[in-house]
């Protein structure tokens, strides 16, 4: 497996959402792109591997169906993707305490 990431697209690509690219760098209406850091985190980070376009398209859908302003979801990403972590640690340390 590539573990360098030197471009934006390498970990578009990593994540399976590159055809995505163009939707993500233009998420924010200001134009800051601080955001686009958080997807070479999630591609070093991540281990869901072929599901994490599953999980990210589930969360667009969410956004699309629910938020005023839906295509800003791409700024949020990281966020989003942080607290699905946490919870699912958390699940996973408070079931191997009951087991």
């Amino acid at each position: 497996m590539k573990t360098d990431l030197k471009t934006f697209d390498d970990a578009l690509e990593r994540l399976g959402i590159l055809d995505y690219k163009d939707r993500i760098w233009n998420s924010n209406s200001r134009g800051e792109l601080f955001h686009l850091q958080d997807y070479f985190y999630m591609a070093r980070c991540s281990g869901l591997g072929g599901s994490f376009r599953e999980w990210f398209e589930i969360i667009i859908k969410d956004a699309e169906d629910n938020w005023d302003r839906p295509e800003s979801i791409f700024q949020h990403m990281g966020t989003i993707y942080d607290d699905h972590l946490d919870r699912y640690v958390k699940n996973t340390v408070d079931a191997s305490r009951e087991a």
